[in-house]
């Protein structure tokens, strides 16, 4: 297991967390911090994958 997908395991979590909190706070900074670690997730699951 690579350290982009050790990396990309808790990012995919946090980003959980925050849409939900998003979804149920209705916060806006909730989105945009749900989406950037979603984003990251995924970039960190991708290089993974190519290694």
């Amino acid at each position: 297991m690579s350290t982009f997908a050790i990396i990309a395991i808790p990012f995919l979590v946090v980003s959980v967390v925050f849409l939900t909190l998003a979804a149920t706070l209705r916060k806006p900074v909730w989105f945009i911090l749900g989406g950037v670690f979603l984003a990251s997730s995924m970039v960190n699951a991708v290089i993974a994958m190519a290694q």
